[in-house]
């Protein structure tokens, strides 16, 4: 026993004079302001665990940050969409009164060649059944309207009052079977009457076998039956019958009017005593 003492006798000296060393090294160097080796490592696994600490409150605050932002895009867009809602409302009504400027011009332009005073009038229904095809207007017999006189807008005749109320009247079609026009073919003067046949199609009836007439002639009012001025558009040739043995020629038309877009006619002032005539 004494024997294993004394051969680890030297190895604990050496031991004891290294760590006493090490020790004064510490020192030394601790006293010139610099780290130890030690601090150095503690330092070195301190920082990491230093930084993965604080993640989670940085964590937090980076998500509470992003939040915030979501929040005011989400508002953002809100308004942006409520916004461009609007505006396409507002280009929509742009667009409405662009196209009622544009009919109102086209209904100034053809009451300046007119030969009587006219006042405007918006429609307020349409009664289109079997039995009668008519208009209601918001024009009355206060307005200076009375019955049987003529409407018409910027493409042509439209038809004639066959009722007149105080503040509204009732407008009779030229698509109304009932209805019938003098009318002469504008190339040719040839005469005969427009109305529409109870399957729907417009035709020109009494017109001479031999008449001059033509697919796209233009018919116009005659002038006469006083209800409808002289020159007046009223409808378009569209098929015309062979010449025959018979008395008359058969001959189809379509009315001048696109009667699915009215929206306001004229209505043409005649004198009192004038506007009664059949």
């Amino acid at each position: 026993m004494f024997q294993l003492i004394l051969e680890r006798r030297s190895a604990t000296l050496l031991t004891s004079l290294f760590l006493i060393c090490f020790t004064l090294m510490t020192l030394s160097v601790r006293r010139q302001g610099s780290i130890t080796l030690i601090e150095r490592g503690a330092l070195s696994i301190a920082g990491p665990l230093l930084e993965a600490a604080g993640a989670p409150k940085r964590w937090m605050r980076d998500l509470g940050r992003q939040y915030l932002l979501l929040r005011d895009m989400r508002e953002e867009n809100l308004v942006l969409k409520k916004q461009i809602t609007a505006m396409r409302g507002l280009s929509f009504q742009l667009r409405e009164l662009e196209a009622k400027v544009r009919r109102l011009e086209s209904q100034l332009t053809a009451s300046r060649g007119l030969s009587v005073p006219v006042r405007l009038a918006h429609i307020l229904g349409q009664d289109a059944s079997p039995f009668g095809q008519t208009l209601l207007v918001d024009l009355g017999t206060s307005h200076g309207v009375r019955h049987g006189m003529p409407v018409v807008n910027q493409a042509g005749v439209v038809g004639r009052i066959s009722r007149a109320g105080q503040t509204a009247s009732r407008v009779l079609l030229l698509t109304d079977s009932r209805s019938a026009v003098d009318v002469i073919v504008q190339r040719t003067r040839a005469q005969g009457i427009f109305s529409m046949a109870p399957g729907g199609k417009g035709e020109v009836r009494y017109l001479a076998t031999d008449s001059d007439v033509q697919e796209g002639d233009l018919l116009i009012a005659s002038g006469l039956g006083g209800v409808f001025p002289k020159g007046l558009p009223v409808a378009w040739v569209t098929k015309v019958g062979p010449k025959g043995e018979r008395l008359f020629r058969q001959v189809e038309a379509r009315p001048a009017v696109d009667f699915n877009s009215l929206e306001e006619v004229l209505i043409m002032i005649a004198p009192e005593q004038e506007a009664g005539r059949p």
